[in-house]
């Protein structure tokens, strides 16, 4: 292998490797990600860097302990794998007030890796705000929150538990009362986001379509007992919970409820911390 050959060859695997952190960052739709022109910009910086740090390795004759025929292979290698490490290190760190500012070749790569980074995620935020709320239009939070995410990995055969779990904290973090001002159907979008990180767009689309074919539509009227019930379509809920959840205040609560459980539409059991809410069986 000539020297321009095996310029090219490290040329060719430092593009490797961006795309391979661009695949590692967009998990939602990879291809898409990496098929654009900020990914290109992306992709070139990442591949000229590479060939330059082929061209000194071979200018400085840095053989890495190697010899013989081993001698160009290593540089190839070194200089298509490594060339992150030697061209985003700084030669040397000066403290400019409360930072520290790095003085090399990685003040100027950072910058235009980081800006070509960002146009790839600003171009796949609009695709996945688009796609997501297409998908998510008509799903309540609170009423189909936990089969979506159920049927979504059910789908998907390789999610991993950590995946899984992170999906179970964010509406977790929803239900908070902290986010009970938000709107049912933006939490709805949010989450929906997160699953299509995770099982992507199209994935996501179906399990909506299903989920909401099947969950039944909440009282037409928003009157305080219409949103008790709502609120308790997903299961028994501690009164005090529910008064939350079903965003009513406590005067509306109280008489709401009476109305309720006398119509037996809902049945109140435990007294007290324990008293809880659920809908009346039949």
């Amino acid at each position: 292998m000539d020297t321009f050959a095996a310029a090219i060859v490290a040329l060719a695997l430092g593009a490797l490797v961006a795309i391979a952190e661009l695949v590692s960052r967009y998990r939602d739709d990879p291809l898409r990600a990496v098929w654009s022109l900020p990914a290109a910009a992306y992709v070139t910086v990442n591949a000229a860097a590479s060939a330059a740090a082929f061209a000194l390795i071979r200018a400085f004759d840095w053989t890495f302990g190697s010899s013989g025929t081993q001698t160009l292979v290593t540089q190839v290698l070194v200089a298509g794998f490594g060339s992150a490490a030697l061209f985003r290190s700084s030669l040397f760190n000066i403290t400019a007030g409360d930072q520290v500012v790095g003085v090399g070749p990685s003040a100027v790569l950072n910058v235009i890796l980081s800006a070509a980074d960002r146009a790839v995620d600003r171009q796949r935020a609009g695709f996945r705000a688009q796609n997501t709320t297409l998908s998510m239009a008509g799903v309540s939070f609170e009423r189909s929150a936990d089969a979506l995410a159920i049927f979504c990995f059910g789908a998907m055969q390789n999610a991993s538990s950590e995946e899984v779990k992170a999906i179970d904290d964010r509406i977790s973090i929803l239900r908070d009362q902290k986010y009970g001002h938000l709107p049912d159907q933006v939490k709805s979008y949010v989450l929906g986001l997160a699953l299509a990180t995770v099982v992507g767009d199209k994935v996501l689309h179906e399990a909506a379509t299903h989920i909401k074919a099947v969950t039944p539509e909440p009282p037409p009227a928003d009157t305080p007992g219409s949103r008790i019930v709502e609120a308790l379509l997903g299961g028994p809920l501690p009164t005090t919970e529910l008064q939350v959840r079903a965003g009513v205040d406590i005067a509306s609560f109280g008489s709401a409820m009476q109305e309720l459980v006398g119509a037996r539409v809902v049945t109140i059991r435990g007294s007290g911390e324990t008293e809880q809410a659920e809908l009346a069986a039949g």
